[in-house]
């Protein structure tokens, strides 16, 4: 199969699709959650501060912040209608994804702690951000 047939924008929606259903499957042990990626700590302390439902809540925004980005690679591939600032949001989630992933992996070098976690999170991310980076010039490319 060649490159360039890879539905790349598909793959990026089903893994944003994947990631929110997983942050909702989470809810109910989200404090092993938050364990498991080593921000215990942080989300007890803005629990303690703003209410113990924040933690709950940011997880729900970031589910339907990925749910978002799925639909726009939906979108940017022809599988839905064309959602507004359709080019910009897809270079800004592969600038973000990318970058998440950038900073997952200097964060871990520089704290020396390569967590299994850790890891997988910063290849998903970079996986992702070069799936809407690459398919997505791809897709301006054909237009």
């Amino acid at each position: 199969m060649r490159f360039e047939k890879i539905p790349l924008l598909k793959v990026a929606a089903v893994l944003n699709i994947l990631l929110a259903v997983g942050h909702i499957i989470c809810i109910p042990w989200l404090d092993e959650a938050f364990k498991l990626y080593g921000i215990d700590n942080l989300m007890n302390q803005i629990s303690l501060s703003y209410g113990e439902y924040i933690p709950y809540i940011i997880t729900i925004i970031i589910a339907v912040c990925f749910a978002l980005c799925a639909l726009y690679a939906l979108s940017a591939d022809g599988v839905i209608r064309k959602l507004p600032l359709l080019w910009l949001a897809i270079f800004t989630f592969a600038s973000i994804f990318l970058l998440r992933g950038t900073v997952g992996s200097f964060s871990m070098i520089k704290s020396g702690l390569f967590t299994m976690a850790n890891i997988t999170s910063a290849i998903i991310a970079e996986i992702i951000g070069f799936l809407y980076l690459i398919g997505g010039i791809q897709k301006m490319n054909k237009k």
